[in-house]
């Protein structure tokens, strides 16, 4: 509070470099295994007490439609002007969840002003009634029903990666990709023995057979969806020897996986060297440190 009408919040949420796996499994349930990364959404949050109807200024529709269900919720229906704004540096329309960061970011600026806490249930509830997402709520990778909104499994761990992202260009839109799935039979049996497989490298703590999923994962994806740009990189990319590489099934960017052993020098060193390659924008991040 910065004075006895003004009253400010700050929200903080990270992002998830697409997902370790997605797909659909057997009894026709969509999941998604989230990777936390250190790529952020902080919401700014203003709230004037004002005579008069509750006034909610945001430039992004999501995000406001979340300040509106909540308020409603605490039966905040007038008294105040709220003004929402964002800094950020998760890529948008990538697959990296800037969406979802951005209205889980909401929420946690709100939560500073009004005093309240929600489970994560409660915030999957809000979110899937906005749009498919990921699990960022968790603290840990998780296994998620991006399109039901609900938690399957938590993994309570995140694997040690440097990623080189590439980036292949333009933007999508993740409710208009979801509406476009199809899965056979033999997809889904696919999918959900690799769940099996990735759920016990997590139990491990395995990081290379983690990152061995992750590409078994994306080689699925990239047949299933005829992505011949995005397939000629994935098989060519081990001439940098990564431990494997990561899709974001809903975005345009493909991740080349490295332990958080190896040298930062090395991994900025070989980015440029993928750029030199291929061509695309490059970035690269890193996942975050589950402390128990």
């Amino acid at each position: 509070m910065i004075g006895s009408n003004i009253f400010v919040g700050y929200g903080k949420s990270h992002a998830s470099f697409g997902e370790i796996l997605q797909g659909r499994l057997t009894n026709d349930s969509d999941f998604l295994v989230t990777l936390p990364i250190d790529l952020w959404s902080i919401c700014n949050l203003t709230a004037v007490k004002r005579k008069g109807p509750l006034v909610i200024n945001c430039e992004y529709y999501k995000s406001k439609q979340v300040a509106a269900m909540l308020l409603e919720k605490l039966d905040i229906m007038d008294g105040y002007e709220i003004t929402i704004s964002f800094s950020r540096n998760i890529p948008v329309g990538k697959g990296l969840s800037s969406s979802t960061a951005d209205m889980l970011s909401t929420i946690r600026a709100l939560q500073e002003i009004f005093g309240f806490l929600l489970r994560e249930k409660t915030i999957s509830e809000i979110f899937i009634s906005i749009e498919p997402h990921d699990g960022l709520m968790f603290k840990s990778c998780v296994v998620y029903n991006h399109r039901k909104g609900k938690l399957i499994k938590e993994l309570l761990y995140i694997p040690q990666y440097w990623i080189i992202a590439i980036d292949f260009g333009g933007e999508v839109d993740t409710v208009t990709y979801n509406k476009h799935l199809i899965f056979t039979d033999d997809i889904k049996r696919r999918y959900e023995k690799l769940l099996l497989s990735l759920e016990k490298c997590f139990a491990d703590k395995n990081d290379k057979k983690i990152a061995e999923c992750a590409t078994e994962s994306t080689r699925i994806h990239l047949k299933l969806h005829k992505n011949l740009i995005r397939q000629k990189v994935c098989d060519s990319v081990s001439k940098f020897n990564p431990l494997g590489v990561i899709n974001t099934h809903s975005g345009t960017c493909l991740g080349l996986l490295y332990h958080k052993s190896v040298p930062q020098e090395k991994i900025l060193a070989l980015s440029e060297k993928v750029f030199s390659e291929y061509g695309y924008p490059v970035f690269v991040t890193d996942t975050l440190k589950l402390l128990i």
